[in-house]
């Protein structure tokens, strides 16, 4: 049984900004603070770089530097480690 969740970083901005986490922060910085935060405290795994979103890119609403990013890393996690990921978030 495998052990790890895909998440992507997107995924976690997200999160952030519909629960008005650090709202005046760009989303590369995000994505960096969320590199760091799943690679060098949570143990994650970085499997894919730069991997486009989902969700509609000609939406200038929704897709710009401080709501949602054009594309974002992947990450393999452990399961028993996202508990404590979205703890983390929480006191963003």
């Amino acid at each position: 049984m495998n052990s790890n969740i895909k998440i992507g970083a997107d995924e976690l901005i997200l999160w952030l900004r519909k629960n008005n986490k650090r709202a005046d922060d760009s989303n590369i910085k995000l994505g960096k603070n969320i590199h760091d935060l799943i690679v060098d405290q949570l143990d994650g795994k970085l499997i894919e770089g730069d991997k486009p979103c989902v969700w509609d890119m000609n939406n200038e609403e929704i897709v710009n530097e401080l709501f949602l990013p054009k594309t974002a890393a992947q990450y393999s996690l452990r399961v028993d480690a996202i508990s404590r990921l979205y703890t983390i978030l929480l006191e963003w």
